[in-house]
């Protein structure tokens, strides 16, 4: 099972990644609230999208981790249980690097969309309690929107109802977990609407013949390359440049060629593998005026 989860995570299997994630920060979210009295609030704190501004502002980082933490173990389940089946049409069909963008992006425009609709409140007059955000459900929705609109004709085959038009099914979705008794999780329908918002969004520009998503990815591509760690240069002794081997006065004609073979040597094997002699040849001519 062990070597599984390695392959997963070795491997391209996005979906499955998610899963695993969620599932692990759900299973160490309660482990240690259970150890330690608090520990759920300082977490929630920090890694929950907020509805106050301030106190989104000292986290922002929290737009993307809520998306890896759930409320219930109901919760987690259905959230990962939708995203596997229409995380699939969207990854066989559209690939794996613009169903990350279309994820994350959405869950990134519910988080927005959620922080923005209790701010205007606030503008308005209307006291705010700061109510921590938590579930991947605004990513999946943008997910389940994009498929929707993109895929509509595809057919779902549903237990005990058989084959329907996935437009149906996410339709369907969407009206249930969303518009209905918006006085109930509020502020996660909110996020919904704003996922929901952004797959169509994603839907439009495609057609347009643009990409949000690859923005997305090249920026993440970008820092990675940032941090990583530069090769060094190693000095090589009597270092051989090719364009330094100029001569004013003729060459043999022996010469030339013995020079052509062993830089022939170097295209192939390298400096390092030409004999002593034939290093000191090389520095020879290409000191020689």
């Amino acid at each position: 099972m062990l070597d599984d989860l390695k392959n997963i995570f070795r491997g391209n299997n996005f979906i499955g990644q998610i899963i695993i994630v969620c599932a692990g920060v759900f299973v160490f979210q309660n482990l240690f609230a259970n150890i330690f009295p608090g520990f759920n609030t300082g977490l929630l704190r920090w890694f929950a999208m907020h509805s106050y501004l301030p106190s989104f502002i000292t986290s922002p980082w929290s737009a993307f981790t809520y998306m890896f933490m759930h409320g219930s173990i109901g919760h987690l389940f259905w959230n990962m249980l939708i995203f596997y089946y229409f995380g699939r049409i969207v990854h066989d069909f559209m690939g794996r690097e613009r169903l990350i963008g279309l994820y994350f992006l959405g869950g990134i425009a519910g988080a927005i969309f959620y922080l923005l609709v209790y701010s205007l409140q606030h503008l308005g007059g209307q006291m705010i309690v700061d109510t921590p955000l938590v579930g991947a459900s605004a990513g999946i929705m943008a997910v389940v929107a994009f498929a929707g609109f993109r895929f509509g004709d595809f057919q779902m085959n549903l237990l005990l109802i058989g084959p329907v038009k996935l437009r149906y099914v996410a339709l369907g979705l969407f009206v249930m977990n969303t518009l209905l008794d918006l006085s109930m999780n509020t502020g996660g329908k909110l996020s919904h609407l704003g996922g929901a918002a952004f797959g169509y969004f994603y839907f439009r520009t495609l057609n347009a013949g643009k990409d949000p998503a690859a923005g997305f990815l090249n920026l993440f591509k970008g820092l990675g390359n940032f941090f990583k760690k530069k090769p060094t240069i190693r000095e090589v002794e009597n270092d051989f440049r090719p364009n330094s081997i100029t001569s004013t006065g003729p060459k043999s004609k022996e010469t030339e060629a013995r020079v052509d073979a062993i830089l022939d040597k170097i295209s192939k094997s390298g400096y390092d593998n030409l004999t002593k002699e034939e290093k000191e040849f090389l520095f020879k001519a290409s000191n020689n005026k």
